[in-house]
């Protein structure tokens, strides 16, 4: 009798399960378990590859295991899922290697707004793919484009309801458009812990709500029971891949859906491994081989993704300047031995348990000190969970350091703070008002103390929802208040200024390429006058952390432009000059690090 091998897919995790027939000896068995050893789970009668790798390796099947006379046996259920799948690597590498072709004859007549050129060409295309990605800028109007499609399909398929995962910034958004956009009325529920009507059409839903079992499970069985398209927003939140328990969750979500569509104007903000992460889930069925970065670097807008640019959209140009800042005499005596004890850091191996723990709080403490090395004597909350931490566990630092640090608030006001004391109250004089941005809470904190006088508001990630849309009210319509202050952690998403305030500063960034752009975006968006100037101020403290961070942003954003085939994208983003997790807020990879060892080098 031949050795037989039973082909079973299952759904729950998007896996075949190669199970092991009653007559498949140890011997044959460990051939199968030692090919699949890469991909797999594997015990005593089956192991379960994710259905891309089966297909990318499945050869094997006839090669080796049928050619020395083993058996397959598969159901139709199986036979059909990875029918599909092949179907829909096909489909990938024909529309991978499609050029942009443009069609704006969509027709909208049925629609109460009307879709200007580049939603109907966006929309035109993005219903010939079987899933879609919209990696248009901020205000290009992603949100009521994918609504459209969702109507489109609803119409004329058998797609019924619409699952929205997306910040909660985004909420105002998702549940109050569909009345501008169409005629018909949809009944939207913002999911929580109570039973989902079953008349609701568009479910919303943020981010955190993907971690809870429970609520997990009651979403799943949603979009199991209606045939639904899911929405992605802001899916750059997701980038991180199987270590996120948020992207664990949306892939299995799209393995119930019939549609899958990624919204994101910054889907790369670090690597091409954030791309990879996203179109797994839209793409699921596609190996890795195929999402290589060779691949992403030919690949062209309008392809498996669509873009409407800032340059398309007519937005007038960002007017972005370095301002370098003297460090005072104290600060540059404490940044000096903070660089001279960090060498240390960065000599361990990367295999090293500590290596990227202990780098990353140097990163955060040079990034303070660059700024205002006061804040290391009274640590917030959130500046200590993103890495911040004084004195530093791995280091052993002088009494004089440690004196020094914890007395420097009385000795000195950082420079940084002066020069936005001085732009702000020019500013406040003038009627304009100002955006200031920082990574680092305790830097909001003291900023706030600093810009008393100009009736400044705040914003973190620890400011209530109620205090959150009073203060934005507050910034926009009261004309005592010049200054609002927030980190882009809080405020860099669904939020639009551009209409108050054309004056951004930067008193520090981080590593992160798509936060600093997320950021650029809160006050540079269609709706500004064509004549509008934006002025975008970042400020770098000479010889610091901060002119190492500036050309690695710009190597990342360079990256992000070809990608996405938006050469506009560096114009519009650096200076004329030239979920969620701490490594992933920062934005830190190895050649980040690598630089930064070059920088601390010089402090001997």
């Amino acid at each position: 009798m031949k050795h037989s091998l039973i082909l079973k897919y299952k759904d729950d995790n998007n896996t075949i399960h190669l199970i092991r027939g009653a007559n498949v000896d140890d011997t044959h068995w460990s051939s199968v378990v030692l090919w699949w050893e890469n991909n797999i789970v594997a015990t005593n009668d089956r192991v379960e590859i994710p259905v891309q790798d089966f297909i990318y390796k499945r050869a094997w099947l006839r090669s080796s295991w049928i050619k020395d006379g083993g058996n397959v046996v598969i159901d139709k259920a199986t036979e059909n899922i990875l029918r599909k799948a092949l179907n829909n690597i096909d489909l990938f590498d024909n529309y991978l290697s499609q050029e942009l072709i443009e069609k704006s004859d969509f027709d909208d007549s049925h629609l109460l707004r009307k879709l200007t050129l580049f939603q109907k060409r966006d929309i035109t295309r993005l219903l010939e793919l079987p899933s879609g990605a919209n990696f248009s800028v901020p205000g290009a109007g992603k949100t009521t484009s994918s609504l459209v499609i969702w109507d489109s399909l609803r119409r004329h398929s058998n797609i019924e309801k619409l699952l929205v995962i997306c910040p909660k910034s985004a909420f105002e958004a998702w549940t109050s458009e569909p009345e501008q956009v169409f005629f018909d009325t949809f009944n939207i529920t913002v999911f929580n812990d109570e039973p989902i009507n079953d008349n609701t059409d568009i479910l919303v839903l943020n981010y955190e709500k993907l971690e809870s079992n429970k609520r997990f499970l009651r979403i799943v069985n949603w979009v199991r029971s209606n045939p639904s398209m899911l929405v992605i927003d802001e899916a750059h939140r997701i980038k991180g891949g199987a270590k996120s328990i948020r992207w664990l969750r949306c892939k299995e979500i799209s393995s119930h859906v019939k549609r899958v569509d990624l919204l994101s104007g910054t889907p790369m903000p670090q690597s091409f491994d954030d791309l990879r992460n996203l179109f797994a889930i839209s793409w699921p069925h596609v190996p890795k081989t195929k999402l290589s970065d060779a691949v992403f670097k030919k690949m062209k807008r309008g392809s498996i993704f669509v873009r409407t640019t800032k340059n398309e959209l007519g937005l007038p140009p960002l007017n972005i300047s370095s301002h370098p800042v003297e460090m005072g005499e104290k600060q540059a005596e404490i940044y000096s031995a903070l660089c001279r004890s960090y060498r240390g850091a960065f000599s361990l191996s990367p295999s090293e348990e500590s290596y990227f723990g202990a780098k990353g709080r140097a990163v955060m403490t040079l990034i303070a000190a660059a700024s205002n090395p006061g804040l290391l004597a009274g640590i917030t909350r959130e500046d200590a969970y993103l890495g911040l931490e004084w004195p530093p566990k791995d280091f052993l630092l002088s009494d004089s350091l440690l004196d020094l640090v914890q007395r420097y608030a009385s000795i000195e006001m950082p420079p940084k703070y002066k020069w936005i004391r001085e732009f702000g109250e020019k500013a406040h004089n003038e009627n304009r008002k100002v955006l200031v941005w920082s990574n680092l809470i305790g830097n909001i904190l003291a900023l706030c103390r600093v810009l008393e006088p100009l009736n400044p508001v705040v914003i973190y990630g620890s400011t209530s929802n109620e205090d959150r849309v009073s203060g934005i009210k507050k910034f926009r319509n009261d004309p005592s208040c010049s200054i609002l202050i927030s980190n882009p952690q809080t405020l860099g998403e669904g939020v639009s200024l551009h209409k108050e305030c054309h004056d951004a500063i930067f008193l520090d960034r981080s590593y992160n390429a798509g936060q600093y752009l997320q950021s650029l975006d809160r006050i540079h968006r269609l709706g500004l006058h064509k004549n509008q100037k934006t002025n975008i101020h970042l400020l770098i403290s000479k010889f610091s952390i901060d002119q190492r961070i500036a050309p690695r942003i710009e190597y990342k954003i360079d990256q992000l432009a070809q990608a996405l085939n938006d050469e506009g994208l560096v114009k519009n983003s650096l200076p004329d000059e030239n979920e969620v997790y701490p490594d992933e807020i920062l934005g830190i990879d190895q050649f980040d690090l690598d630089d930064l060892f070059s920088h601390l080098k010089s402090y001997e």
